[in-house]
């Protein structure tokens, strides 16, 4: 009897001394962290965006099929030509004990229509909100400066912020201790990595009790953390990638993005490329079925417009430049460059799966019909400055355009416009043509203005149409349920084996 109770005494004390359950902790690698930090109006796109997406709610969202559902509004109308009312969730908190309200939404989207909060990247999609008003704690009226019958789709971006907070620490410090009613808070933020908590306090609380988002710049580094166990999840990989990741039990994960990759022209200063049968041209001149069947791991297809599927504005009646290099000569020959010209292309490496050698290819099949391409790799950081504030060295970069947070064709086509900050492709007799669009005050009016702009951006393009660029991630064994969606990322239902 002695040795069963000394047994029955250890097993007990063993129990008291460990945890009923272990801690759950993902470990995530990303190609770079924001640039602004935790801040909720500074990025549109993973993986910059992944913080915000564990850290706030937006008021909808999307579905995979590009439809709006709610997320902390739950149902919404048009109740006069400029003016949407919104009804919010009850009795939600921010991770810091505010109040969840319509006070809160309205300060947030009253500081994006405001001088400081125009500067905001996200600040694009809804710059038409002139004002927006709590009517009581869950109804929020937005009102515009004319008619927009898919403003719903605009806010699909814009994630609130705990507004005491904001307002006590301004929008610098705030990004240090970012607060939202997401299902993570922040408990620390260094320099290459964020680590995040469970929210106690959440509507949707998480089943994992520590995310820790890594940055790891180059991609090979990702992937080999991932084979040794290091991380669970790498964000941007190489579709070459995926057998080493297989090897280990893990697997590739094609995630949807919402851009269509270009390379983007900057065609409103005196160039090459500022004439129309150039860039006419230099699509024709790439062989893009050949790119993704090689380096893509056939993942995607050509890119027919500005616009993916899912996006508002989509149209089907549009097809791909083909593959036809001696058109592309003549038309450069017609264009009077019979030997072509040189062009300086620029893009951060590593960003996007297989980026930096569909970017040589890119340059070597237009070196074939007489484009003396040089390439210039920037930081990630230096390429969003660029595209925020220009000073473009050359004639090209890595560009998309990103159907990301609207799902709106049209929130692309206006960033390669004249009304973009800092525009590089400019038709100022296009722009009446996007006013009207926006402003139109039928559903189907909208749709065919976009789809006009959508054949102009086609027929007279403002870059190469290269194609849907798909999110390749590498998922450990661990993974449970990754299920990313149209800008989103399911942070409150991954899970990992124990």
């Amino acid at each position: 009897m002695r040795p069963i109770k000394a047994a029955f005494l250890f097993a007990i004390a063993a129990l008291i001394a460990a945890p009923a359950i272990a801690e759950k902790s993902l470990r995530v690698a990303v190609p770079s962290l924001p640039i602004d930090l935790g801040s909720p109006y500074g990025n549109i796109v993973i993986p910059s965006l992944l913080p915000a997406l564990a850290i706030y709610d937006p008021l909808v969202r999307f579905d995979d099929n590009g439809d709006v559902v709610p997320a902390l509004a739950t149902s919404w109308s048009m109740t006069s030509a400029t003016v949407w009312q919104f009804k919010l969730r009850d009795k939600l908190v921010f991770s810091n004990g505010e109040p969840f309200n319509a006070q809160a939404a309205a300060d947030a989207l009253n500081y994006l229509a405001s001088k400081a909060g125009a500067l905001e990247v996200v600040s694009q999609s809804v710059s038409d909100v002139v004002k927006a008003t709590a009517i009581d704690e869950t109804t929020l009226n937005i009102e515009t400066n004319a008619p927009n019958v898919l403003l719903p789709r605009r806010l699909a971006g814009v994630r609130i912020p705990a507004p005491a907070l904001w307002k006590n620490l301004g929008r610098k410090d705030f990004g240090r201790q970012p607060v939202g009613t997401g299902p993570y808070v922040v408990k620390e933020w260094k320099a290459a990595q964020v680590t995040l908590v469970a929210n106690q306090t959440s509507w949707r609380r998480p089943v994992i009790d520590r995310v820790e988002i890594r940055e790891v710049p180059d991609l090979n580094a990702r992937v080999q953390a991932l084979r040794t166990g290091a991380i669970d999840i790498a964000i941007d990989v190489g579709p070459e990638d995926r057998p080493l990741i297989e090897s280990t039990g893990g697997r590739l994960h094609v995630r949807p993005t919402g851009r269509i990759q270009t390379i983007t022209f900057v065609s409103n200063r005196p160039s090459p490329v500022a004439d129309v049968r150039v860039r006419q041209a230099l699509n024709f001149a790439v062989d893009k079925q050949r790119i993704i069947d090689v380096l893509l791991g056939g993942t995607t297809t050509p890119a027919t417009q500005g616009a993916i599927k899912q996006a508002f504005g989509f149209d089907p009646d549009q097809t791909a430049y083909p593959y036809d290099p001696e058109r592309a000569r003549a038309m450069l020959r017609d264009a009077g460059y019979p030997n072509g010209f040189e062009m300086l292309l620029s893009f951060p490496p590593g960003v996007m799966a297989a980026d930096e050698a569909y970017y040589q290819q890119v340059a070597a099949d237009l070196r074939a019909v007489g484009v003396k391409v040089e390439i210039e790799t920037t930081t990630f950081a230096q390429h969003i400055t660029r595209i925020r504030l220009g000073g473009w060295p050359g004639l090209g970069f890595g560009m998309d355009f990103n159907n990301m947070p609207t799902l709106d064709a049209l929130w692309s086509i206006r960033v390669h416009s004249c009304l973009w900050a800092a525009p590089w492709h400019c038709r100022p007799d296009w722009t009446p043509l996007m006013r009207m669009a926006e402003t139109a005050t039928t559903i189907e009016e909208r749709l065919k203005l976009t789809r006009q702009l959508i054949k102009l951006y086609h027929d007279e393009p403002s870059g190469i149409f290269l194609w849907e660029m798909p999110g390749l991630d590498g998922i450990g064994p661990r993974v449970l349920n990754y299920l990313p969606g149209l800008g989103t990322l399911n942070f409150d239902t991954i899970d990992l084996k124990q």
